[in-house]
Formats: C-alpha cells, structure tokens, sequence
C-alpha cells in the first residue's frame, strides 16, 4: 500500500505539473496532495474520506492534513482536475490496449421495489 500511496502522488503532481496547474504558495497541503488522498480513499477506503485523512494524516505521508471540512471544500474545488485526470488515464489505457475488446451491458437493474409506497405518508 505505501508504494502506491507515493505512485498516486508522483502520478497526481505529474500531471499537475503538465497542464501548468498554479496554486497558491501559502496553501498548507497542496493539489497534489489533496488528489492524492481521494483516490486513496476511493482505492482502499470506500470512498470514505475521513478514514483516508486519518491514515494519511501520518507524518510519513502528510503531516499536514486539512480538517474534514476544509478538504472537501479543497477536494470540490478541484473537482474539474479530477475529470481531466481521469479522461487522461482512460486515453492512455485505451492507447495500451487497443486490441482488447470490451462490452458493456445495458440490461436495467431494478434498484428499488415500492413495497412500502402504500404506507409513506408523505
């Protein structure tokens, strides 16, 4: 798990560096960083971000780390990187593997039954 803790990190500072990202210098944890800690808890904790803040909080990783509610604000700010991270994976993966082939399944899933519809009071 710690080496792709710092894989995620060099990859996420990478490409921040590519599209010529600039943030502030008196921000204590940067982009980075922040991107870095939500992919972890979407690799590993289920995408619950407090047990990812918790166990990178650690001064090995980052010692620096936000409070839940400043990095959610961080994290949301930063919401069109995490697109364009994503779109630049994809590319690239599907660049590696042109000959796979793929298929996706449309079929409908039925999410919910409206067994208790007769008893809402609402």
């Amino acid at each position: 798990m710690d080496d792709q803790i710092v894989v995620l990190y060099c990859l996420c500072d990478d490409f921040l560096k590519s599209i010529g990202h600039y943030e502030n210098h008196q921000c204590d944890m940067n982009d980075a960083e922040v991107l870095t800690t939500g992919l972890v808890s979407a690799l590993y904790f289920g995408c619950n971000y407090e047990l990812a803040r918790l166990q990178l909080r650690e001064p090995r990783y980052m010692p620096k780390m936000l409070s839940k509610s400043r990095f959610n604000r961080r994290l949301h700010r930063i919401s069109h990187l995490i697109e364009s991270l994503f779109a630049v994976l994809a590319e690239t993966w599907k660049a590696l593997n042109a000959e796979n082939r793929y298929s996706l399944d449309t079929f409908p899933v039925p999410v919910c039954d409206n067994i208790r519809i007769s008893r809402c009071r609402i």
